[in-house]
């Protein structure tokens, strides 16, 4: 298993929050694919999403992020988000595809390397899902504590 420290940076970003259940990832995945097609989009980089527990409930809390070739003005009722910068300085990052069976169980292999390695992280992490010839190859990023921004 190789567990690398990378950055993981975008620009033009748009947004989607919610809170669902760990199994039910894949909801944000499908909104974010109609976005796409319904603003006429042009998506210059993986849909990725970031995942950390809530207090007292069972459900994670979602953002899914669909990166954009340039800016794009929203409705302000819209569910929807832009950003112009995404950028986590320093974080854990393992090739999911290559480890293990998912993402959770990436997640606490890295969790595992970090406590054993005494590096603190936090309990946010982000999924990045990267299409290779029909096939989805998820790199899992783990912030390192006090290393990223979001503008």
């Amino acid at each position: 298993m190789k567990i690398e420290t990378r950055t993981l940076q975008f620009d033009h970003l748009v947004t989607y929050e919610t809170e669902l259940p760990r199994e039910d990832w894949q909801d944000g995945i499908f909104i974010m694919d109609d976005v796409q097609l319904g603003l006429e989009l042009y998506k210059n980089g993986p849909i990725f999403f970031s995942a950390e527990p809530i207090k007292d409930n069972s459900n994670l809390h979602f953002t899914y992020f669909l990166p954009l070739n340039e800016g794009v003005e929203l409705d302000k009722d819209a569910s929807l988000d832009y950003i112009s910068h995404f950028k986590v300085d320093e974080a854990l990052v393992l090739r999911q595809a290559d480890q293990e069976a998912d993402f959770h169980a990436a997640y606490q292999t890295i969790q595992d390397h970090a406590q054993a390695n005494n590096i603190e992280i936090e309990d946010k992490y982000y999924v990045v899902l990267i299409e290779i010839y029909g096939d989805i190859i998820i790199d899992l990023y783990v912030p390192l504590k006090k290393r990223s921004f979001l503008r």
